[in-house]
């Protein structure tokens, strides 16, 4: 088990900290917020967020004088495959009772919502330039099927430059844009706006901030989106997001080739 992975395991081991995973899985909330319901102080609470945030499993992002705490579903999720992949048959069963204690968990309803915040944070080991190429140029290399919306053989553009779509042309003249880039900043900020293929979506933005770190790069994206959504379509877009950038964009810089 990596040292990454360990600090994840550790920090859902805390059943306080469990709970704030929980109240983190409608959207974000502010520390403050967070705190009000239970009965530790703010300062406990504060030190329980810290551990989650050095996990992986929460990022947090300042607005002025208010700290909002963002879920990260990244760090689990690659914890959660490395696991399962290592020790498929001999835990199948153990993850068969777990299956069923989830299941008995309250349902999350289906309703729509009129908004949605998806916040999710990478560590890249490459430099900021390169993963800028990388989100732009060369997104058609790693930004494949079944992530695409026209049928049959497709290929995707998208040039950094303001007002630039970014454009799935697919065959038979069937074309799709997904967004525009309304912001950039090469190679730390790429935001565009557009409905990125969700269903009930009026409006949407979708922002890349990338900072250069001791790892590489810490890719922190934000997706935001206004409209009729329903939460399954969140939970989909939310692990798309982590399958789109975690292994995909990881695996085309690892190796440059087609993923």
């Amino acid at each position: 088990m990596s040292e990454a992975d360990d600090l994840v395991w550790k920090a859902l081991a805390d059943p306080v900290r469990r709970a704030l995973l929980d109240a983190l899985r409608s959207g974000p909330r502010t520390t403050g917020a967070l705190s009000a319901p239970f009965p530790q102080t703010r300062f406990g609470v504060m030190k329980h967020l810290d551990v989650l945030r050095a996990a992986g499993l929460v990022t947090v992002e300042r607005r002025g004088r208010e700290r909002w705490n963002h879920l990260n579903g990244v760090a689990f999720e690659r914890a959660l495959s490395r696991w399962l992949t290592s020790f498929q048959s001999l835990w199948s069963n153990r993850l068969a009772h777990l299956s069923n204690y989830l299941d008995e968990e309250p349902a999350m309803s289906e309703s729509a919502r009129d908004w949605i915040e998806i916040r999710q944070e990478v560590e890249l080991p490459w430099a900021p330039e390169n993963v800028f190429r990388a989100l732009t140029r060369d997104v058609d290399r790693w930004w494949t099927s079944p992530f695409r919306q026209t049928q049959g053989t497709s290929r995707l553009e998208l040039f950094p430059e303001i007002g630039a779509a970014m454009i799935e042309r697919g065959a038979g003249a069937h074309d799709v844009v997904w967004a525009r880039v309304e912001e950039i900043q090469p190679p730390a900020k790429l935001y565009l706006s557009g409905r990125f293929g969700m269903i009930g979506v009026v409006s949407g933005r979708i922002h890349y901030d990338l900072f250069a770190s001791d790892k590489g790069t810490r890719l922190v994206l934000t997706h935001q989106a206004i409209g009729r959504i329903t939460e399954e379509t969140e939970r989909n877009f939310s692990q798309g997001w982590s399958e789109l950038l975690d292994r995909r964009l990881r695996a085309h810089l690892d190796g440059g080739i087609d993923v």
